[in-house]
């Protein structure tokens, strides 16, 4: 999809939009990435499926589905235009319409447990002042997930060089907020965050084709050494995601 201002997705091109993201869940969702970061940092917790959980730029709210289907109820929701699909709208406990950019998150002070964000930081104007909602609305010891296009790969680097520009940000698409680990630890850290751990979606084409079968031997045998398999991620991986504690 390409950039939209908040007015076009507001109001000119809001139908338009509105039937791409109702049917849309981004990779991190598709690839279960998303639900199993929240269930393996939810484990933490007393009562895990009880825990309190925001998704920001829900669009039509796969990604809760998933969580619903897994136990978890106390599901809260945020995006700039309600793009929930008529199943996710009854498993939601709380949505709100919130331009992210510009507007305050209109729930308390320490609301929830765990703040999501799939792939919609980078499509944001102003980023950080989202972030500094999230930290305001997330308890104490609670925690902050969100992607972002991996600008670290070695393919990331190498298309870069090569046509100077990373693929994920082209011209014809709608990221343009870029945020590399060296910024998201600058920045976040001042908001009362801690980067507890970076993770890395990767995923299944690059293991197609005969370079792909030597990659995916390479990635299967790397289990025995988490290291290394954290540099394969790392290095093969399509988006970082940023797991961030409030403390």
């Amino acid at each position: 999809m390409q950039y939209f201002t908040t007015e076009e997705l507001k109001n000119a091109r809001r139908e338009e939009v509105a039937a791409v993201l109702t049917n849309c869940a981004g990779k991190n969702v598709r690839y279960n990435l998303a639900f199993e970061l929240v269930k393996k940092y939810t484990s933490q917790m007393p009562k895990p499926t009880e825990a309190a959980i925001l998704d920001l730029g829900v669009a039509g709210g796969a990604f809760l589905k998933q969580l619903h289907n897994a136990g978890f109820r106390n599901l809260c929701a945020q995006d700039i235009v309600n793009y929930l699909a008529e199943d996710a709208k009854k498993i939601v406990k709380e949505f709100k319409t919130v331009e992210l950019n510009t507007e305050k998150l209109p729930w308390p002070d320490k609301s929830f447990d765990i703040v999501t964000g799939w792939c919609v930081l980078p499509h944001l104007e102003n980023p950080f002042f989202a972030g500094r909602e999230v930290a305001r609305v997330i308890k104490t010891g609670g925690y902050f997930m969100f992607s972002a296009p991996n600008m670290t790969s070695a393919g990331a680097i190498e298309q870069f060089l090569k046509i100077g520009y990373f693929g994920s940000y082209r011209p014809t698409n709608n990221h343009i907020a870029m945020l590399p680990p060296n910024i998201i630890e600058k920045t976040f850290k001042k908001y009362g965050f801690e980067l507890v751990d970076t993770d890395y979606l990767v995923i299944p084409k690059i293991f197609y084709g005969l370079k792909g079968s030597l990659r995916n031997f390479v990635y299967r045998f790397a289990d025995r050494f988490p290291r290394f398999k954290k540099w394969l991620k790392h290095r093969w991986g399509y988006n970082a995601v940023y797991i961030l504690k409030k403390v």
